[in-house]
């Protein structure tokens, strides 16, 4: 890790930024283009996430720029952590791609930025310069549709969860895992039978006949997720 710490920490106007990336010389990069922005700080060029945590947990940072592929730890699983100890902290992925399950999950843990590595340098200034000023930048048209698909599947998913009781919903994802009727009921303490006619009424509110159908759909809208 490459740290400065003589910056002024009480400086509201220049931006304290640390970058992520398990590559030298993209961190190098990465430094160089930012630090070029007048005022713009880079207190730190973090090759691991376990180094990131510790400059976020005792220095000052507005943004954070992170990798999403990293060995040990996951840009993913650094955002999760970030987010449960800094919720205000800017968080922006740099990435060559991602899924829409990743988009999700990034969003739902406060990131405000994702780039493309694939799009100008620019547009990683302009993404800082957004979340700096409280706004989200997803300029890839790619991923504004995969925040579309995602709404439209959080718009279903809420309506299935409304449609089906807690306890259709535990055995719903019981037996979307694979798990046999007595296996179920086994693992709940009720019966065989009762764990059918809670699978029937399941059926019958989603419209499907088979568990195949309901295993897919506790896939795609991750049903066994808060």
């Amino acid at each position: 890790m490459d740290a400065d710490n003589h910056q002024d920490p009480g400086s509201s106007m220049s931006p304290r930024i640390v970058i992520v990336d398990d590559h030298l010389i993209v961190l190098d990069a990465l430094c160089l283009l930012i630090a070029a922005e007048s005022d713009w700080q880079v207190i730190a060029k973090c090759s691991t996430a376990a180094e990131a945590i510790d400059v976020v947990s005792s220095e000052p940072v507005d943004v954070v720029v992170l990798d999403l592929r990293m060995p040990e730890m996951t840009g993913l699983d650094l955002v999760r952590r970030l987010h449960g100890d800094r919720p205000e902290l800017a968080c922006v992925i740099l990435t060559a791609d991602i899924s829409d399950e990743e988009l999700a999950e990034a969003m739902r843990n406060g990131v405000r930025g994702v780039v493309l590595k694939e799009q100008a340098p620019s547009a990683l200034i302009e993404c800082i310069q957004a979340v700096m000023g409280g706004r989200t930048y997803l300029v890839d048209q790619s991923l504004s549709a995969a925040i579309d698909r995602i709404r439209e599947r959080d718009v279903e998913r809420r309506s299935v969860m409304q449609k089906l009781t807690p306890r259709e919903l535990e055995i719903s994802g019981l037996a979307a895992e694979g798990l046999r009727s007595r296996e179920i009921a086994a693992r709940l303490g009720i019966t065989p039978g009762t764990v059918k006619l809670h699978l029937h009424s399941v059926y019958s509110k989603l419209n499907i006949t088979t568990r195949v159908e309901l295993a897919n759909i506790s896939q795609r809208l991750q049903l066994g997720s808060n």
